[in-house]
């Protein structure tokens, strides 16, 4: 679902909910008006002196006006007491700067923008690990200080940690920024992408995750058989992409055509996407075309992984 999916699903969930808060408020002044008669007394006249506000009004008689204000402000203060009498609460709103209404000054309120968030993260969730994996608990201290081949894992992956968190401040629409995380399994690639997805998330970014298998599996049952576009239009359109463990699908004409359509179309419109990958750029030229790879190379900003396989490591720890 596109982000603005989760604003319209907030906004419903809060028109309901403020529905049902009114319905239960009429309720209870149905009682009142069921076995008060000097409060029905009042409704029946402040129904009168409404219309003759109104009236007053257009014909400028500011004198008139004066008594009808008056006497209408008086006849309120009489029903908010009887209110008060019966043991009545006012009605509670969840959120009291737009009184649960979704909008303050016509403008969508940050009440409805983080439930949208909320709804987002919780349907990002049901796909891939984006609430365990955080900036937060990507801890370095996995890493060795091993100095090999002019560098160690721990300096390598303290520089890809601060870029990743960098990418989150710098990220807006249409920038383009594409990112190559390469390294073998277990190295920590999916959870700093799901870092940065949490994080764009959050700030209402529209973010689209898969992984590779899944991602072209999904395609082709929708381009064959559902006969649709829909999933592909949302990677398509999406803020970010990302596409994770490339290099586990099983690669035909076809997907290799999908594959560059997406990578190329991302470009071309500056749509920002980030892919992680086992697979060193040798071994991408010789699985995919060279017009896919060769966008990965001149269009991509390459961060090679290392370490050890960390999952391996917290296994070892229970």
């Amino acid at each position: 679902m596109k982000i603005e999916g989760y604003y319209q699903k907030a906004l419903d969930k809060k028109s309901k909910i403020l529905s049902e808060k009114k319905a239960d408020y009429q309720r209870r002044l149905d009682v009142i008006k069921s076995t008060n008669s000097e409060f029905n007394e009042i409704i029946e006249r402040l129904s009168v002196i409404g219309p003759q506000i109104c009236i007053a009004g257009i014909a400028n008689d500011t004198e008139k006006l004066s008594r009808l204000k008056a006497e209408s402000m008086k006849l309120n203060t009489m029903v908010q007491k009887i209110i008060e009498n019966s043991k009545i609460e006012p009605i509670q709103y969840d959120c009291t700067t737009c009184n649960d209404t979704g909008y303050v000054d016509g403008k969508i309120c940050n009440c409805i923008k983080n439930m949208a968030i909320e709804y987002n993260l919780e349907e990002f969730s049901k796909n891939c690990p984006v609430m365990e994996c955080r900036f937060e608990n990507f801890y370095l201290d996995y890493y060795s200080n091993v100095v090999t081949n002019g560098t160690s894992p721990l300096k390598r992956m303290t520089a890809i940690f601060k870029f990743s968190k960098e990418y989150v401040i710098n990220f807006s629409k249409n920038n383009g920024q594409n990112v190559l995380f390469c390294g073998n399994t277990g190295v920590g690639k999916t959870h700093i992408s799901m870092a940065i997805c949490y994080e764009l998330i959050k700030r209402g970014f529209d973010v689209a995750y898969d992984t590779s298998f899944n991602l072209f599996a999904k395609i082709e049952n929708e381009h064959f058989k559902i006969r649709t576009n829909d999933y592909y239009e949302e990677l398509i359109s999406s803020d970010l992409l990302v596409i994770d463990d490339l290099g586990s699908e099983y690669v035909t004409p076809y997907i290799q055509s999908v594959l560059y359509n997406i990578i190329n179309s991302r470009i071309l419109s500056k749509k920002s996407t980030i892919i992680n990958t086992n697979l060193s750029m040798k071994e991408i030229e010789d699985k995919y075309t060279p017009r896919v790879s060769s966008r990965l190379v001149g269009e991509y900003i390459s961060k090679k992984f290392l370490g050890d396989d960390i999952r391996q490591k917290k296994a070892f720890e229970k």
